[in-house]
Parts: C-alpha cells; sequence; structure tokens
C-alpha cells in the first residue's frame, strides 16, 4: 500500500501558506546518508574509493592527530571520536581550512565509540569529492538524481538557488547564535534566511553544499530515493553498498543510518533493526528493507522559530500511525 498527502501550513509568516504534496523542504541532516553515504558507496563500486582504507590518506591533515587511524567507514558511522559540532564558520576559510581546524580538535570519545559527529560528515563529504573528483552537489546530480529521473525535486541548493519554493525554516537565526555562544561573537550572522537557503550555518558557509547538511527534496523524490536503495538495481548499487548503507551494527549504526531501536524518533513503532534518519529541520526517513516499506516525513518545525520542546514525540506517533496503515493494507 502506498499513501501520502500533506497537512497543515507550509509557511505561517509573514503569511499563511499551506503546506502542498510537491512542497521542497530542506532536509537537514538526511543529507548524510541520502548523499554522502549514498555517493562514497557508489564510488566504492567503481573502484574509486576504499572505504575501509585510513581516511588520511585522502585527507592528510588528519596524519598524526587523534582521528589518524579513523576510515571513511568509522566517519560514515560516526565511530571516529569526533566533536558533535563546531562552530566551524567562525574561523572563515573554504572547506580544506575546515577540514585541517577539525582534524586539530580535542576529541570527543575514543576512536571506536559512537558519537554523532556533523564535523565527521564535513570530513566525509570532502572525502567523497576528492575521490569522485567533483563537487557534492554535481555528482549528486549526476550519480544519483539525474538517472533516477529525479532532476529538480531532490538536490543541494547551491548559494540557495533551485529550491526558492522550498517551505521556509527559520525567520532569523538565533537558534545558531545561541548555539555558537562565545565562539561567534563577532561573527555576522544571517539575519534572516530565505527561502530555499539552506538552514544549518555550517553548510552555508560552504555555499549550500557539505557532507552533513544542504539537501532539499519533496516527499515523493525521498521516497524514490529510499526505494533505489531497498530496489538496487535502480543505481546499480551492489551488494556491499546495501549492507554498508542497510545493516545497522551492536552500535545501532550503519554507514549512514541509524537502528530506529536507537532512535526516539522510531523506537517502539518500528522493528529495532529500520534503518532510518532524522534532520533538524523537521524531516525523517525510515525504511524497513525486509518489507520493503518506506516512511517519508517533511515539516519545517524550525519555522518560523526553533521550538524548546522536543520533536521526537511527533515523529514516534507518525511512524505508529504510518506502519499500523502499511500493516493494514498489506
Amino acid at each position: 500500500v502506498s499513501s501520502s498527502g500533506a497537512v497543515g501550513d507550509a509557511a505561517v509568516a509573514p503569511e499563511r501558506e499551506p503546506a502542498r504534496a510537491g512542497t521542497p523542504y530542506d532536509l537537514a541532516s538526511l543529507t548524510k546518508p541520502l548523499a554522502t553515504a549514498l555517493l562514497a558507496v557508489l564510488l566504492e563500486r567503481d573502484g574509486a574509493i576504499d572505504l575501509e582504507a585510513p581516511a588520511v590518506e585522502r585527507l592528510p591533515a588528519l596524519s598524526g592527530t587523534g582521528f589518524g587511524r579513523a576510515t571513511a567507514l568509522d566517519l560514515g558511522a560516526h565511530r571516529a571520536g569526533l566533536p558533535a559540532w563546531l562552530p566551524l564558520y567562525a574561523g572563515g576559510g573554504g572547506i580544506d581550512d575546515w577540514v585541517a581546524r577539525i582534524a586539530g580538535a580535542e576529541p570527543a570519545g575514543k576512536p571506536g565509540s559512537t558519537l554523532y559527529s556533523d564535523p565527521g560528515y564535513v570530513l566525509l563529504g570532502r572525502l567523497v569529492e576528492i575521490a569522485g573528483g567533483a563537487p557534492l552537489d554535481v555528482q549528486f546530480r549526476e550519480k544519483v538524481a539525474v538517472p533516477l529521473g529525479l532532476g529538480g525535486a531532490i538536490g543541494y541548493a547551491r548559494d540557495g538557488r533551485g529550491f526558492e519554493r522550498a517551505a521556509p525554516t527559520e525567520a532569523g537565526n538565533a537558534y545558531e547564535r545561541r548555539l555558537a555562544g562565545p565562539a561567534g561573537v563577532g561573527f555576522e550572522f544571517r539575519a534572516t534566511i530565505p527561502r530555499g537557503e539552506v538552514h544549518d550555518g555550517n553548510a552555508h558557509a560552504l555555499h549550500g553544499v557539505a557532507g552533513h547538511a544542504g539537501l532539499f527534496g519533496t516527499a515523493a523524490a525521498v521516497a524514490a530515493l529510499a526505494r533505489a536503495i531497498l530496489e538496487p538495481s535502480r543505481l546499480g548499487l551492489d551488494a556491499l553498498g546495501r549492507r554498508r548503507l542497510l545493516d545497522v551494527g551492536p552500535d545501532g549504526r550503519s554507514f549512514g543510518f541509524v537502528a530506529a531501536g536507537a532512535s526516539e524518533a522510531a523506537r517502539g513503532a518500528l522493528p529495532d533493526d529500520a534503518p532510518g534518519h532524522t534532520g533538524f529541520t523537521g524531516t525523517s526517513l525510515w525504511l524497513e528493507p525486509a518489507r520493503g516499506r518506506i516512511y517519508v516525513l517533511l515539516t519545517n518545525r524550525v519555522h518560523p522559530e526553533v521550538p524548546a520542546t522536543s520533536f521526537q514525540p511527533v515523529r514516534r506517533a507518525f511512524h505508529a500511525v504510518a506502519a499500523a496503515v502499511s500493516s493494514a493494507g498489506r
């Protein structure tokens, strides 16, 4: 059974605008599995990268640091010991400056231990760019969106272009300013975030194209991309790549996804080993590979301001209802 629709408002300020089935959303951290990790396994299939090799082979700035032995697989499964977040934009510079800055960061955990890390995906995104010989947005378009017939429905919004019809996010940049704290003093935060411009501050500083965030898309496009992961012939995804993406380990992580049993967004509503991911803006994707089921929830919960309350109960309730509807329609 397939069920989809849109409810509520895509915008409430400066005026109300109803959500529509074709409304694009800032996918936030869904970028990690759907762009960066997926591109990495496609490059591995093509022999352009060895995900089990130390990342330092492509990112020499990691040499002699606490992250020098981390592999690309470690970066993609959040096992490199990197900090959860850094206000990289506050130091200026380009992506290679950021790689050096991340390499010089104080480890937040022991190598091999699991700690969700945006900087880890900044590194993985750069590694994918080097291995693929092109920026992430170009590779995603050429290797994923166009082959699946999704051009224009999902992709990166470089410099805020291409998804001007997207649901708006935060009206200003108050959340990022608070998050940066003293490190953000003197930094010129955005007074407004135009529609179609990525919400995440680090991704914005990289012109909207990063390994951890930057992807925009509609619910139908996200579902179609997820279907291409479950049915690998659509992208020529090999068995190894599919296992890397979908098989979660004892720590509840795969290369790109997290197990439902390890996430408050889906625990108890979906099978514990179901892989999925959430996005800060209010998005989520979960899959049940054995049953061929896909659950996509796209919202802009950060509009017009980031709420103080957790969004996880909403996601969990959605997954419970969606799973029940799916089971009833078998």
